[in-house]
């Protein structure tokens, strides 16, 4: 069965330390744009399979899977979804260019990557309810398809900023002084 999207927005709550990131990559019982809602505890097995791997699903960028932008720390249901937070690789392209965009609202969604394991049919309602899914990873996307899945915060230190900025500014002025 081939990889499915579901996606879901985000929102940014505050900016501050080591490019934190936090918020909901599923909203549980929300009807997205496919028709398809999540339901409690659909995430349970694999995440279950997944920390007895000691690892997490990837933190991809559109859902490119040349393109991380960080790693996801944890993953948990609560009583709303699937919970994340995780770290941006704000010293890569990749990852500085996603902070830029999140900090300005220009990205503001969510989606997972995942594969169907069991779903039933609302026949009065046609949707499909997702009740057991293999997850592969969370995506920062431009457009989700559940419009309740946020990010809920996004941190960078300002120290560490600057000292980027400081270490960018001197090889361009290496860089210049050599031409």
């Amino acid at each position: 069965m081939p990889t499915k999207h579901l996606a879901a927005p985000f929102e940014i709550k505050e900016l501050g330390a080591n490019g934190y990131v936090c918020g909901y990559a599923s909203v549980f019982n929300a009807v997205d744009a496919q028709r398809e809602a999540v339901l409690p505890g659909a995430f349970r097995r694999t995440l279950k399979e997944w920390k007895s791997a000691q690892r997490n699903p990837a933190m991809l960028w559109m859902h490119n899977a040349a393109q991380p932008v960080g790693v996801w720390e944890n993953l948990a249901e609560d009583s709303s979804g699937l919970a994340v937070e995780g770290r941006l690789a704000i010293r890569t392209q990749h990852g500085a260019d996603a902070y830029e965009l999140l900090k300005m609202g220009a990205v503001t969604g969510l989606s997972i990557g995942y594969r169907t394991v069991q779903s039933k049919i609302d026949s009065k309602n046609r949707v499909r309810a997702l009740t057991d899914v293999d997850l592969f990873e969370v995506s920062l996307v431009t457009f989700p398809a559940n419009d309740l899945a946020r990010i809920r915060a996004v941190k960078i230190a300002d120290d560490e900023m600057g000292a980027i900025v400081a270490r960018l500014q001197r090889v361009a002025r290496l860089l210049r002084e050599g031409e």
